[in-house]
């Protein structure tokens, strides 16, 4: 086994970023939790290669997932990158899409298909 995917969860809702804690435990996976978009880019820009895995709600206060992919796409973030989220529209799907994110789960989430995903972006 070689190091642990670093992954990323930016969810301003605490009880789905604990979920997403308790789904994504375990030894070969390091999970980072951001409350934010801001926060979320912090933690990017202090070192945009420590992560492997962004998973992205798409509405949270001040900025957007879909604002916050653009901003990590133009600082050329080459990351994998998951949308999670109970509030997408065809629109914000196609947005998405032009952005290169890797997949879209809508929520409530599935703990084994997160997990699968997750798992199937390390061997991509």
């Amino acid at each position: 086994m070689g190091r642990p995917l670093n992954i990323l969860s930016v969810d301003d809702e605490f009880r789905v970023a604990h979920a997403l804690a308790f789904a994504l435990s375990s030894s070969d996976r390091r999970l980072t939790l951001a409350f934010s978009a801001d926060e979320a880019l912090a933690k990017v820009s202090n070192d945009s290669k420590s992560f492997d895995v962004l998973i992205i709600d798409h509405k949270m206060p001040k900025m957007s997932g879909l604002q916050l992919v653009e901003r990590l796409r133009a600082e050329n973030f080459g990351g994998r990158i998951i949308v999670l989220s109970a509030h997408l529209n065809d629109e914000n799907r196609r947005a998405y899409a032009a952005f290169k994110v890797d997949t879209m789960l809508t929520k409530p989430f599935d703990v084994h298909e997160l997990r699968q995903v997750v798992d199937s972006l390390r061997a991509a």
